[in-house]
């Protein structure tokens, strides 16, 4: 392991450990110096906190209180309880579902370890691409009044305004100055808030484009509309109900200080839609769920799953 590696602690996130996390946990440990398993099933796996410490893991059950808000915040209380910063200065984030074999190179950059080592980035990540339908993530940077779209594929740093959690790399002070995780946001992003307010206090995001990995989100599935690849979520009503009030509740909060993003959460809504009507199965359950998930983004509050 390369230097930064040496400093940098793992959060793994898992909700169903029967599917057998070692093969994972243990690619992570030979890339990174500490992992912390968090076990997010409603009851413990049998014998699985057992065979995540017997491998040199730490094991945490969060019982999905929070959803994955709170799982990462307990996998930092435990980050916090355990290590401190010269032991533990990065903190990585990684999805079940992500594929973590790059991780060491990426890490191993010294483009990426010479921005972690300045105090005004927050995080570095890789680019990803998505399982289901081959697409690289679009990323975007944003301004006060507008809002800019990258191409999917590039090469080298950019700054970017949003990065998906998994297999992003934290600076823990940064961490620190930003504070918990929102567990009332419960899944659908909880990224995207936690960015917003790095934004906020003037720390930057990046995105190397010359590393990419390979991350499953929903179910999703290609289609296009007017001659452009799009991909739609493929979620169920539940979770469409959760997008369309995590979304819409951000727009709310934010609207005044970004402009733009609130632009963006409209369009985003849009795209939802467009993407259930074009290319998924139950459309009328989803969108009525979408509809409810805004309206009640729009006039309430969410409030956090209790404890």
């Amino acid at each position: 392991m390369g230097t930064l590696a040496d400093t940098t602690a793992a959060v793994l996130v898992v909700y169903r450990p029967e599917r057998s996390a070692a093969p994972l946990i243990e690619a992570l440990l030979r890339q990174v110096r500490q992992v912390v398993v968090v076990d997010n099933s409603e009851q413990p796996a049998p014998g699985f906190a057992d065979a995540t410490r017997r491998l040199g893991a730490e094991w945490v059950h969060n019982a999905n209180r929070g959803a994955l808000a709170g799982a990462y915040n307990r996998a930092l209380e435990q980050i916090a309880s355990r290590w401190d910063e010269r032991t533990a200065a990065q903190v990585v984030f990684v999805d079940e579902d992500s594929d973590v074999e790059g991780l060491a190179g990426f890490l191993n950059d010294p483009i990426v370890a010479a921005r972690l080592a300045d105090p005004r980035c927050a995080a570095v990540a890789p680019a990803y691409r998505d399982r289901a339908t081959g697409l690289r993530g679009k990323y975007i940077e944003l301004g006060r009044w507008r809002l800019r779209y990258l191409p999917r594929q590039f090469d080298g740093l950019r700054e970017v305004a949003f990065v998906i959690n998994s297999m992003s790399v934290w600076r823990r002070a940064a961490l620190a100055r930003i504070g918990p995780f929102d567990e009332r946001l419960a899944i659908d992003h909880v990224d995207t808030e936690y960015c917003l307010r790095a934004r906020r206090l003037g720390l930057s995001l990046q995105v190397h484009g010359a590393y990419e990995f390979a991350h499953s989100i929903g179910e999703r599935r290609a289609f296009r509309l007017f001659g452009r690849q799009m991909q739609a979520g493929g979620h169920g009503p539940a979770r469409r109900y959760l997008i369309g009030r995590n979304t819409a509740w951000l727009a709310r909060c934010w609207a005044w200080r970004e402009p733009a993003f609130a632009f963006l959460c409209i369009s985003r809504i849009g795209y939802e839609a467009v993407g259930i009507l074009l290319a998924e199965g139950s459309k009328w359950n989803k969108l009525t769920a979408l509809l409810r998930g805004v309206l009640a983004g729009l006039f309430t509050t969410p409030s956090a799953r209790p404890a």
